[in-house]
């Protein structure tokens, strides 16, 4: 199983989690754009018939890598802190954001889709549950005032965002390492700098 959807294997069954398993590899290695049905059956050693059953087509199969990646990036935010006990909650939240963006940048980028998130109810509902996730951190910082802390975390989210959409313009989803460094690092700066 590879890094790209950590819970494929025990939330859905075989078929379904081959199908999901071999579609999360080639996008994180490929990108979005080589991602295609036949590639994902083949890859799985499963008939394009099978997926069908379970996706209705390509963005289905996007639909279901995004709403996981949401989940994964959820429960990474949440475990934050007793990761790095010594570390402010927000900070650490904001390590988990960055760590997964920085580690699976194809997948980050098709959880901000545009073109998904304007589509589907279901993939902004996961993208706020992962943002309240946030927020909770945020409001647990005592570096931010009380007052400050809901327009941190916003602001911070759109950060984030901004991020995947910088990850997302290039061939793959993947930028050049020194962009993707340049961007976690400034984005550790502000979070670790808030005053």
């Amino acid at each position: 199983m590879t890094r790209t959807l950590r819970q494929t294997a025990h939330d859905v069954p075989g078929v379904k989690a081959r199908a999901l398993t071999a579609a999360a590899t080639i996008l994180a290695e490929q990108g979005a754009d080589e991602l295609n049905l036949r590639a994902i059956a083949e890859a799985a050693g499963i008939g394009l018939a099978s997926i069908y059953h379970y996706f209705a087509g390509k963005e289905a199969l996007l639909l279901s890598l995004a709403l996981m990646g949401y989940e994964d990036l959820r429960r990474d935010i949440e475990g934050s802190q007793a990761i790095h006990p010594s570390v402010s909650p927000m900070r650490a939240g904001a390590r988990a954001f960055f760590a997964f963006a920085q580690s699976r940048p194809s997948l980050f980028s098709l959880m901000c889709s545009e073109r998904l998130l304007a589509r589907h109810d279901t993939l902004r509902e996961a993208e706020h549950r992962m943002f309240l996730a946030y927020k909770t951190a945020v409001e647990a910082d005592e570096r931010i005032p009380p007052r400050h802390q809901e327009n941190a975390a916003y602001a911070l989210w759109a950060l984030g965002r901004g991020m995947a959409a910088i990850i997302a313009s290039h061939p793959g989803g993947q930028p050049p390492p020194e962009l993707l460094q340049k961007l976690f690092a400034g984005g550790a700066y502000l979070i670790d700098h808030p005053e």
